[in-house]
């Protein structure tokens, strides 16, 4: 009897737990419940990599909006453009060019912190061209061009200047698809599949609600 009476006790407390979580409103990532702040940021970028063993400059920007305060979720581009070297097939002096953009987003460790980190991924697409230029870089021919998809992701050391901006100090790695420039005349290739592909470097000033 004592028995009995326990396990009904306990069902009824069990039966009424659940129907006091059943209560609870359920939440998804889109609920504004769970948004406690909303803000977003521009900022512009240069940065160094190697393009097919060459030096190469960067120059980008991009833009996010940033919820509560570490997720980001926006847009970014960045242009390169190489030294220029002597082609002895096409006896000139010749440089790669070009650049890449898509969706961005990034997770913002401790963003509350004067100095913290943060972890960018970008996934796009872009082109590169193999051209001719004088001393200005202003570009005279091209040979070829091609345009290949981009993974980026990184790490960036971030430090709260002022209310409003940001300095960051970055490293990324780029994974591309194979590129596959050829010499218009002979067919034989320019570059490497993979010459896209390799480590970059980057400062940044971030400017927005953070």
């Amino acid at each position: 009897m004592k028995t009995t009476i326990f396990t009904i006790a306990f069902l009824f407390i069990g039966f009424a737990s659940f129907g006091q979580d059943g209560n609870k409103e359920f939440r998804t990532i889109f609920n504004s419940n769970g948004l406690r702040s909303n803000g977003g940021y521009g900022g512009l970028s240069t940065g160094y990599t190697k393009v097919a063993d060459r030096d190469a400059i960067l120059m980008g920007g991009h833009g996010a909006w940033l919820i509560n305060h570490r997720f980001g979720l926006g847009f970014g581009g960045t242009g390169f453009i190489t030294e220029r070297k002597y082609d002895a097939e096409l006896d000139d002096r010749y440089l790669l060019a070009g650049g890449y953009g898509g969706l961005r987003m990034e997770f913002i460790a401790f963003p509350e912190s004067p100095i913290h980190v943060s972890f960018p991924i970008l996934i796009g697409a872009g082109g590169i061209a193999y051209a001719e230029t004088e001393r200005d870089y202003e570009f005279n021919a091209e040979e070829a061009s091609q345009a290949f998809f981009v993974t980026e992701a990184g790490a960036e050391l971030e430090l709260n200047v002022i209310k409003f901006m940001r300095l960051s100090f970055g490293l990324s790695y780029r994974y591309t698809s194979d590129v596959n420039l050829s010499y218009f005349s002979s067919g034989n290739a320019i570059v490497g599949k993979d010459a896209l592909r390799g480590m970059s470097g980057s400062i940044s000033l971030k400017f927005g609600k953070f």
